[in-house]
């Protein structure tokens, strides 16, 4: 394993969902509002900040502070929304409460149209080391589909500042109608020359009740074939390992060393506290959901109840699976050991470049992450 590897299992990771936008992309399905003020803004510290109490009432290993803070992560929504001195707060009553390690690895998304001086500054002094920007895209035709607020300039602009400013940089991108390959390589190539070293990258998803999907149901967009759009992923995956960014999760690609430490927490089965609207936490066998609705998850938290909306205390079986298929969406793969006989044709997975094995792993390719899906499912099938 990498060093950075190591250190992501030392300690416990911490997740905090902040669910206001400026408005509301056609693609998203998140947990967001574009509905609200300062007042709302205010509530939900202060609700983070009630959830955190809750939850330390609730579990010794946290009351007594049995796990160092390894990672932490503000996801949204758009945590940049947030006025520094509301930033502060949230940070100074969960993050730094929770006995950070010294390499805690701390990182917080970022609209670039949102991303100023004076709040990269005000991140960097909170102990955010790593930003991660909302980008999508460089190309007008793209943003427009995505219904982004950002233009392509203002996005370079967020991407030189926050390379001026924190030492990691990672960025979004996502691949959608109206982009050529050419463009494609240029827009990787320009990110990577402004500093970025990680990037996410996804392949666009229509979900039901989004703009997105209205628009494709009444014939105002149309989605280019599944084949072209396999091909250019293949392309782009391609090109960010020639620029030096490899492949090590199924949307992640980074130089070495520049890894997500609190991604691969996920994957490697380290325990994570989620607090906020719509945040999923994990905590030895115990996997819960809290409630979506900003309102219902601040109500339960006034009646001084836990804002859950599910609990999932998983059985053997139900772990069994998730550590094999957590593992194949690593670029390390998951060891053969694990598979059950006959759970795949590895042979034919051989022959259309799905996958390969190496050192008792089976390890996915780029043309195995398009079809994960599909393996998973073979896989549920053999360790139900």
């Amino acid at each position: 394993m990498t060093t950075g590897q190591d250190r992501s299992c030392r300690g416990g990771g911490l997740y905090v969902h902040v669910p206001f936008c400026a408005s509301i992309c056609s693609y998203c399905h998140f947990a967001r509002t574009a509905d609200h003020d300062r007042a709302a803004r205010t509530a939900y510290v202060d609700g983070v900040l009630a959830e955190l109490a809750l939850r330390r009432e609730s579990c010794g290993l946290l009351r007594d502070g049995g796990r160092r803070l390894g990672t932490a992560y503000l996801g949204g929504g758009t945590p940049s929304l947030l006025e520094p001195v509301l930033m502060e707060r949230l940070v100074a009553g969960t993050v730094h409460t929770l006995d950070p390690a010294p390499d805690c690895e701390f990182t917080a998304e970022a609209n670039p149209e949102s991303l100023t001086a004076d709040l990269a500054a005000c991140w960097r002094d909170l102990g955010v080391n790593r930003i991660s920007l909302g980008v999508q895209s460089l190309a007008p035709p793209v943003l427009k589909v995505l219904g982004r607020r950002c233009g392509p300039d203002t996005a370079r602009r967020a991407l030189a500042l926050a390379g001026s400013v924190f030492p990691r940089v990672s960025a979004d991108w996502i691949l959608a109608p109206g982009i050529a390959v050419a463009a494609l390589r240029d827009e990787l190539t320009e990110a990577v020359d402004l500093g970025v070293e990680h990037i996410s990258f996804y392949i666009l998803e229509v979900h039901e009740g989004t703009p997105l999907a209205a628009d494709l149901a009444a014939g105002k967009l149309r989605l280019p074939p599944d084949e072209r759009t396999a091909s250019l992923y293949l392309e782009a995956a391609a090109h960010l390992e020639r620029l030096g960014l490899r492949q090590y999760e199924v949307s992640n690609f980074a130089r070495p060393g520049t890894e997500s430490r609190h991604n691969q927490g996920y994957w490697r089965g380290v325990p994570w506290l989620a607090l906020g609207p719509a945040a999923h936490g994990c905590w030895g066998r115990r996997r819960y959901a809290n409630l979506a609705n900003p309102v219902a998850w601040r109500a339960r938290l006034d009646a001084d109840e836990l804002p859950e909306a599910e609990v999932d205390l998983r059985d053997t079986a139900a772990r069994r699976l998730e550590r094999v298929v957590l593992a194949l969406r690593t670029g390390d793969g998951v060891s053969l050991a694990w598979l059950p006989a006959g759970a795949l044709d590895l042979a034919a997975g051989h022959r259309e470049g799905l996958w390969e094995t190496r050192a008792g792993r089976l390890v996915l390719t780029p043309r195995g992450f398009l079809r994960i899906d599909t393996v998973e499912e073979h896989l549920a099938r053999s360790l139900a």
